[in-house]
């Protein structure tokens, strides 16, 4: 069994003990390695330490729970926090919000995802799917021959592993006024943009509709438009929209930007980065008991765009 291997069962171990008590010397002695090159190890593939990655893993977890309805002090020490002041200043320190307040109004948050460390070190070719992390992946190279305009709204987002969901914020947004949003292009395409933020350790995440031509109609509004060009296309598909634009998105957006083009052919020689949502997103839709109603057969599928020199 080699390395990588290893690294992946022992996340598996992670994922499925979560409830249980973790410490680096246990799991070092699960891996097989010593305590040293471990941390180090881990560190490297999974781009946080050992027990900032269960934190995150729990935190996770623990938010779903809230979510269903579970009571704060009960998912509190289910996850291994000593005490409820313990938890809501880890809960609060990550995603800026206490779990009492986020189990009594949630909103969209931004979690660390397990990663898929055999999909990292892969390198697929144009037009050969790879299927890793529960999607299937397939990059390729399209010219766009004329430029993309449109008009949403734009949230500004931090650099951290887990927080507030700010881009699930700016598409909640634009959702809201996307009725009013004039000259929308047939059929419908809808954009997140995600580009260099104002101030250092941010971004900023325009949610947008593609219109015909950018006008007055559309003052008040956040515009951008995506110049023509050659762009490198990772499509995606997952088993439903929610994994498609959650953890499925995190693992194809780190594939492309971490894996792919490091190791590519090509350059990115622009500072923004392209989600592509069309009909092909159309799997299920909400439904009235709040949980969601498959409309389609077809799993959804979309697109992470950068535009790139060879």
């Amino acid at each position: 069994m080699d390395t990588i291997d290893i690294m992946d069962k022992l996340l598996t171990t992670i994922e499925d003990h979560l409830e249980a008590d973790l410490n680096i010397d246990k799991l070092a002695k699960e891996a097989m390695l010593s305590k040293f090159y471990f941390q180090r190890l881990f560190y490297k593939l999974v781009g946080v330490n050992v027990m900032q990655y269960v934190r995150l893993r729990r935190l996770a977890r623990a938010a779903d729970d809230l979510k269903e309805g579970d009571k704060v002090t009960d998912v509190a020490f289910r996850y291994g926090f000593n005490s409820h002041e313990v938890f809501t200043r880890a809960f609060k320190a990550v995603y800026d919000i206490t779990p009492s307040a986020y189990s009594h109004a949630p909103i969209p948050l931004a979690h660390f995802y397990r990663p898929d460390l055999k999909l990292k070190y892969r390198m697929a070719d144009f037009g050969v799917p790879i299927v890793a992390s529960g999607i299937v992946l397939e990059m390729h190279l399209e010219q766009m021959a004329e430029p993309m305009h449109l008009a949403g709204v734009i949230k500004t987002c931090r650099m951290v592993p887990a927080g507030q969901d700010n881009p699930g914020m700016a598409w909640d947004a634009f959702h809201a006024k996307k009725e009013t949003i004039s000259g929308k292009s047939t059929p419908s395409v809808e954009c997140g943009i995600s580009m260099g933020g104002e101030e250092e350790g941010t971004f900023r995440y325009l949610a947008a509709a593609k219109v015909e031509a950018i006008t007055e109609a559309h003052k008040g509004l956040d515009t951008f438009t995506i110049p023509a060009g050659d762009y490198v296309v990772c499509t995606f598909s997952a088993e439903d929209f929610f994994q498609m634009t959650n953890s499925a998105l995190d693992a194809a957006i780190g594939y492309l930007m971490q894996t792919w083009l490091p190791n590519s052919d090509y350059t990115m020689n622009a500072q923004y980065m392209v989600e592509r949502y069309d009909d092909r997103c159309i799997h299920d839709n909400p439904a009235n008991n709040g949980g969601y109603e498959v409309v389609s057969d077809r799993a959804p599928e979309m697109d992470i765009m950068v535009k790139v020199t060879k």
